[in-house]
Formats: C-alpha cells, structure tokens, sequence
C-alpha cells in the first residue's frame, strides 16, 4: 500500500513540474527552459547583472555571421579571456561561424534545409532588399522564433526599436512588418545609441600617396567625374610600379563591385530616395533617368579605357586586399577603413609611408555641393539578429546578447580585461595600454590578431545593438581616440553625417497595392546588376547605352507595364504628407 501511495506521489509531482514548464515565453522558471547537449537543467538562480536575472549552466550556442567573405575569431573560441568572462557572468559561450557565399542565397540554402544555427546575424536593410525578404518569408513560415514577451527581461536589448535608435518608416515597414502578425522577429543592430554614436563610414575614392606627388596633382581639387577621369588617365599613362615592381592596374573596388559608384557618384544628386521629383511635379524611379544612363556610361568608359579593373565586379575582398595591400590598384573606391586595412595586412602601411592611400577630394554632387553621409535621424536598414527556430536555448542566447551590450559586457568585449590590455584614462575611460596604441599608430595589423585571440573585437562587432560606444568612451573603436589614422580622422571631418528629420519615401510606395509584383521584376534580385555590368563591358558606347536603354524598357513592360501606374502611387505619396524625405 506504502508503495503504490509513493507511486502516485511521484506521478504527482512528475505531473506538477511537467505543468510548470508550460509557461509563456519570458517565464521565470528555472526549469521551463530547454534541455542543452547533456539533456540537463539548463539554468542555475543568480547573476541579477546578466539580463534575464539567472546564470546558465555552460550553455554552449551556434551563432551566424551571414556576410559573405568569412569572419575571423580567435582560434579557440570556448577557452579565451573574454569567452571565459562573459561565461562566469552568464554561463554562456557562443562560438561563431561566416560563409564565403551570397547571404540571400546562405538564408535560402539554409531556411530550405531547416538546418540551422542557434542564433544568426545578416543583412535586413528593409524594403525590397534580397536578404530582408528572405528572413520577412522564414518568419512568416514559422522558421524564426518570436521575442516580443522575453524583451522586457534583457533592457539592453528592448531599447533597439526605439525610434531615433531606428527610424519610423523602419519600425514600422520592417520590425513590425505586418505579415508578422503583431510579432518581433528581428534585433536591429547597429544603430546609433545617440547622434555622436552614429558611425561615419568614411566612403569614398582613394588613390596610392605617391601617385598625386608624381604628376604635380593635389587629389583634394579632385570634385568632378571629369576631374577623376583625367586624374585616371595621367596615371595610366605614367607607368607605376606596385611594390614588388610588378604593372599596375589604375582602379579597382572590393567585393562584387563594392563600391564602384564612388566613381560616378558626382553625376548623382543629394538625396535619400531612389525616386525623383521631376519638372510637371511628378516622380520617377532614378534608372529610368537620363541621369542613371549618364552615371552608367561614365563606369562604361572607365572600363572601356581600362582604367577600371575588368575583374572587380567578380572579386573577392581577399583579391581586393591583394590588390590593395600591394599597391598594384592606383585608386580603390569603398570605404577608407577597408583601403587602409589592405595595407595594413601585407605592410604597405608602415614598410611604404609615402604608398599610404589617400583621399580624392571628396567629390560633389552634381549641382557642386560636398558629399556627406546622408543619414535619417534613427537607422532605416541594418544589420539584424534573428533566432531560428531550431535555436536550443533562446533566454540563453538573449542573456548572452544582453550582457554584451550593458556598459560592462561591451567594454570587456572591445578592451579585453583591465589591467591586461586596458586602463581607464582620467576620465574613467577605458584605453588600450601604450604599447598597444603604440604599434596600431604604426599600422602593426599583428595587434588585432594579438587581442583577436584573446577574444577581444570579433565578439562585440557582429552582437552590438544600440550602439552607445562614443557616448560611454568616447570612441567609437579601440584606439581611435589615440591612434586612429590622422588621415581617416580628416577625410571624416571633410565628409561628415548630415542627419535630417523626416519620413523617406521608400517607406511609403511599399503599400503600393500591387508592390509585391513590383519588387519581384524591379527590386529584387540581380536583374539590374546583370544589366548594368553587360553595359559596362560592351564594345561601344551606343551599345552600351542600348542595354541600358533595354533595361528602362524592361521596366516598363512588365506585367502589362503596371510600373507606370506604380510611379503615379510614388507621386500620391509623395505628396501625402509635408516631411518626406526624397
């Protein structure tokens, strides 16, 4: 009798811990979380200071990084400093992993499959953009877990749609897309935690340091296509050497292309949209413009004249480093982080001072004012963080991302532990130590490596969501305030963010109501890039300019020609509200 009384106990208590599992997402019991790989409890009570007020149990998750070109980590990505610190304050460590692919077709090979990580990071730059549909079509089909009732837990994270940290049009055209159903899907990052946090990129065209002093040319009076065309041509014609004396190629870009408008980008008008406001108060979309086959042929002549490498729209960043790092490119449009990293990685920075790219100009627009990094107050497109729906232990990956992003978890990620790699300066800043600053002031590339393997920048790069480093620090990367690049400081001083209030267009055409047959023939895809590099490579340029006149054309007649009475929506919305952003 004992034992059949003791029998039903158990089923008792086996049923009431069964039951209490069955919580909403945000629960706080302990044993309403996943199992991990030992089929164990996962949680343990404690660690107020990790966001979900608990501490895990040596939770080990898979993490993303979906950006095509790989991603570098410290070797040993459980055992190292930070890894090891964010783990006694979490009990979590997340080992990352990049693709050498296209991130559309990353999500869609792996959505297809169902063999997912735990937590993924990609592009969601919002609207019509490849990857943004990819993930807006898995969250819809049930691949992508919700967070909307876990993010009042982890405060370092519910602040990211807050608009200034995003923008209106972003919250409400993509965060809150309406096809979720009222869900959150989708942890913006990246987005400036205040105005001094907003990250200039520092865009731009570069050309090698000795190019310019060679032939008597100051590359700052450089502001027009025509002024750079014929910048081009001397330093063809002049016959430079790269470091190993091997030729030269005259100008080059990073991956696919990136950014080969910085070439053309002063036969463009200063605006946010990718619509135009014409003479009769109508709107165009910029390719079906004179302007846009302007802007296409002068790339045409660039690569017809073989001033811009044939090989560019293909190339992998690690062929542009090559390219870049020997000086074997007289010129390199993308960002000036990028060009400088090149050089950094074969020595060129510090072995060959007077080869130190520098900028040209910067440019103008075409009606004659100075480029600056146009910027809506609150991103409107960004880097983003989902949760797959095969994610083993999601309050551990948000405790994970919460702390990272608290003042402390951030500054260990970027500075390492104080004491080893840092002080805190006067101010009660963190610093890199001297010798550090030291040997980045001279473009010593082994010092990332050095504090990469200790876990330090790769961690904090691809899990940073609002950002609020300068307003912490004071800098915005670890040794900027020191040791930036005297260079890169000026050329951000002379082509500064210029942020402006306001609703952009884009975010209004999108309840066009047939957009979805639009953005299929018109915005997603490769078609126009397809298009644009058959012009680029065709033998003259009224062959050119056909194609290009091919694509307008394309436009037009798809689907019974619907585009035009789209443009007429573009104009009713244009004219619907009095602070559009165009």
């Amino acid at each position: 009798m004992k034992k059949k009384l003791l029998s039903i106990l158990m089923v008792m208590m086996m049923a009431a811990t069964l039951l209490s599992g069955c919580g909403k997402p945000g629960s706080t019991k302990n044993d309403s979380k996943p199992a991990d790989s030992k089929g164990e409890s996962s949680t343990t009570e404690g660690a107020a200071d990790a966001g979900g007020a608990k501490k895990f149990d040596d939770v080990k998750l898979k993490m993303l990084i979906c950006w095509n070109g790989g991603f570098k980590t410290a070797s040993d990505q459980y055992n190292n400093e930070v890894a090891k610190k964010i783990r006694e304050k979490t009990g979590v460590t997340v080992e990352f992993e990049g693709i050498m692919m296209s991130e559309t077709e990353k999500l869609n090979l792996m959505f297809a499959s169902g063999d997912m990580p735990d937590i993924i990071n990609a592009p969601y730059w919002g609207g019509s953009a490849g990857e943004t549909a990819v993930i807006k079509k898995a969250a819809t089909e049930g691949r992508l877990l919700p967070i909307e009732d876990y993010l009042p837990n982890y405060p370092n994270l519910a602040n990211s749609y807050d608009v200034g940290i995003v923008s209106q049009s972003y919250l409400e055209n993509d965060l809150n897309f309406k096809g979720f159903d009222g869900h959150k899907y989708i942890l913006p990052q990246e987005t400036p935690g205040d105005t001094a946090d907003v990250t200039n990129w520092a865009y731009g065209v570069f050309v090698r340091g000795d190019v310019p002093k060679a032939l008597g040319i100051d590359p700052t009076t450089i502001k027009t296509s025509d002024d750079l065309y014929n910048f081009m041509v001397k330093a063809k014609e002049h016959g430079f050497k790269d470091v190993n004396g091997n030729d030269t190629i005259v100008a080059t870009t990073y991956h696919n292309g990136w950014d080969s408008s910085g070439y053309s980008i002063n036969l463009s008008d200063k605006k946010f949209s990718n619509y135009i406001k014409q003479a009769d108060g109508t709107y165009n979309y910029v390719p079906l413009t004179e302007d846009w086959t302007k802007r296409q042929l002068f790339i045409w002549k660039l690569v017809n004249q073989g001033l811009l490498d044939v090989e560019c729209f293909k190339q992998s960043d690690a062929q542009a480093d090559e390219k870049v790092g020997n000086g074997t490119a007289l010129f390199a449009s993308a960002q000036y982080s990028s060009v400088i990293n090149s050089t950094k990685l074969t020595g060129l920075y510090s072995a060959h001072p007077e080869m130190k790219y520098v900028p040209v100009g910067p440019m103008t627009y075409k009606d004659g004012q100075p480029l600056v990094q146009l910027e809506q107050n609150g991103r409107a497109g960004s880097p983003a963080i989902i949760f797959p729906s095969t994610c083993s232990n999601i309050e551990a990956a948000l405790t994970y991302l919460d702390y990272i992003n608290s003042e402390e978890g951030a500054r260990l990620c970027q500075y390492g532990v104080e004491g080893d790699t840092y002080t805190l300066n006067d101010a009660g800043q963190p610093r890199l130590n001297s010798d550090l600053l030291a040997r980045k002031a001279k473009g010593d590339s082994s010092v990332d490596d050095e504090l990469r393997e200790k876990g330090i920048g790769y961690i904090l790069g691809r899990t940073l969501q609002a950002d609020k480093r300068f307003t912490w620090w004071g800098e915005i990367g670890a040794g900027d305030a020191d040791a930036a690049p005297q260079e890169m400081v000026e050329y951000k001083k002379a082509r500064p963010v210029e942020r402006a209030d306001g609703y952009p267009l884009e975010g209004l055409v999108v309840n066009y109501k047939d957009y979805d047959k639009v953005k299929k023939f018109a915005f997603e895809g490769t078609t126009m890039d397809d298009y644009e590099q058959r012009a680029y490579f065709a033998k003259t340029e009224a062959e050119a300019r056909s194609i290009l006149e091919d694509y307008q054309k394309y436009l037009l007649t798809q689907d019974n020609g619907i585009f035009k009475d789209y443009l007429k929506y573009v104009t009713e919305s244009a004219n619907s509200r009095d602070d559009i952003l165009d």
